[in-house]
């Protein structure tokens, strides 16, 4: 199979479906719709589709508006494609547009699927108004969301998915390395930030995870920043978060240093955010609370007077997209699983004097947290020239 999912074959989302159909069996559902997302490409190897449906007997099927996607799909998927074509002809009377909800009822009409309750994605609400549209008899169908429960699925990944990750994140940390050698006085965040997404790419990324943050000196405060034309200056705060995408996965990493001698201050702020990250991956293993890590890292930060610079969770799930379930904070339930992907993250944020965040993408293990963005230095000096 070619294309986003070159390391799954068909029996991956066989599984994965049949798992699914598990689900929709118990719920009495009769097939499930999946728009363009990451859980249409989680099932069926693609997100250049429109559709994705699921019956719960017979084969799943991909539908595309024709030209937009349709033989994208075709070498991405294992499963059936068939494009919808509209057609505009010479005045507005004469247009009919690509409905695919429409044809998707008229495919499982003639494969003899009679639809009493139909699985969605609750959370599209923008689609959902012409499921409910189409998929209407003297009352409308029953929408049940199986959404949600796809996400669950995807929060434990498979030893393939771990290996994406860890390539992502291989990539990402070559682009560092080679980006880093850009860092002089006078550059600035702009220049370094496309450089360091268009080396990602040049190194076999299929994308970015996420838009790459790059900050100096008072910028670092800002935990989600946007490059700006600042320049770079000698004793700077350098704070990178970045992450490649590789085959439709997510790492996210980030570092901060000191461009020059970083001072007694900087020093001893950061080494209670690593101090603090050390003791969040301590507490990850299987069968913790979720929220455990999070409280590990705000106790350090206590010890240093600093937990109220610490503004946001120690970390969130990641897989296809950079920010999935769970979230490691206080006060949220459940156990964290073996499997899951996270991301330990702890900052620090000081308005008019700068931030320090150190994050790394990490797998749950039975015993331990392994972290698979393991080849980038956390030295607060380690740009000291």
């Amino acid at each position: 199979m070619r294309g986003a999912m070159t390391s799954m074959g068909k029996e991956e989302f066989v599984r994965r479906i049949g798992k699914l159909r598990e689900w929709m069996e118990k719920k009495g559902v009769d097939a499930s719709l999946f728009f363009t997302g990451s859980n249409m490409l989680y099932l069926s190897g693609t997100k250049n589709a429109g559709l994705f449906v699921i019956p719960l007997d017979g084969e799943p099927f991909l539908l595309v508006r024709y030209a937009f996607g349709d033989a994208l799909a075709e070498q991405e998927s294992p499963f059936e494609v068939e494009a919808v074509k509209p057609y505009y002809g010479l005045n507005k009377r004469e247009i009919r547009q690509a409905n695919l909800v429409k044809r998707a009822k008229e495919i499982l009409i003639d494969r003899k699927v009679r639809v009493k309750r139909l699985g969605v994605e609750k959370s599209r609400a923008d689609s959902l108004k012409e499921v409910r549209k189409v998929f209407r008899r003297r009352k409308s169908v029953p929408l049940i969301d199986a959404g949600s429960y796809v996400e669950e699925m995807r929060v434990i990944k498979s030893e393939k998915e771990v290996e994406l990750i860890r390539r992502s994140a291989e990539i990402s940390a070559k682009a560092l390395e080679l980006v880093i050698e850009e860092l002089k006085p006078g550059v600035t965040e702009k220049v370094i930030a496309n450089k360091l997404e268009f080396l990602m790419r040049d190194l076999g990324a299929s994308g970015l995870a996420f838009p790459s943050i790059v900050a100096f000196g008072e910028n670092t405060f800002n935990a989600h920043h946007v490059p700006t034309e600042r320049k770079l200056k000698k004793g700077d705060l350098v704070l990178f978060d970045w992450g490649a995408k590789f085959a439709g996965y997510c790492s996210d990493t980030t570092r901060t240093f000191v461009y020059g001698k970083p001072s007694e201050e900087v020093i001893k702020r950061f080494e209670a955010v690593a101090k603090a990250q050390s003791e969040g991956l301590k507490s990850i293993r299987e069968g913790v609370p979720v929220q455990d890590p999070d409280v590990a890292s705000r106790r350090v930060l206590k010890e240093y007077g600093l937990i109220g610079e610490f503004v946001h969770s120690l970390g969130h799930g990641v897989g296809l997209d950079v920010h999935e379930k769970p979230r490691l904070i206080v006060g949220a339930k459940g156990e964290l699983r073996r499997g899951t992907v996270v991301t330990v993250e702890p900052g620090i944020y000081i308005k008019g004097w700068g931030g320090i965040r150190i994050e790394d993408t990490v797998v749950v293990r039975a015993d331990r947290a392994e972290i698979l963005t393991t080849e980038i230095s956390k030295e607060i000096d380690f740009l000291r020239r």
